[in-house]
């Protein structure tokens, strides 16, 4: 994978993580999220990394898996810093 192609995977990796965040946010604001609720945050924002990874050979995804999760928990914990006031 070129580097342009990294750049891009962990940028849209990372979109669809605060994507799921901030959609959970608005919600929480309405009131309780119901697991249903919160499994279609997920599913909506899993979208665009599922997208990436169909044309890949199931080879190169299971290579690809633990970077995806690394990327994925990364941006979580990014977002869960910037609400806490820490570093972004």
């Amino acid at each position: 994978m070129s580097s342009s192609e990294a750049s891009k995977w962990g940028r849209v990796i990372r979109e669809s993580v605060r994507e799921a965040c901030e959609t959970w946010r608005i919600q929480r604001r309405a009131g309780p999220v119901t697991s249903e609720a919160l499994e279609a945050i997920v599913y909506r924002s899993a979208v665009p990394i599922l997208t990436l990874l169909q044309d890949q050979a199931p080879e190169a995804v299971a290579e690809l898996a633990p970077s995806v999760v690394r990327i994925m928990l990364a941006a979580a914990v990014e977002v869960v810093a910037e609400q806490h006031g820490g570093p972004s």
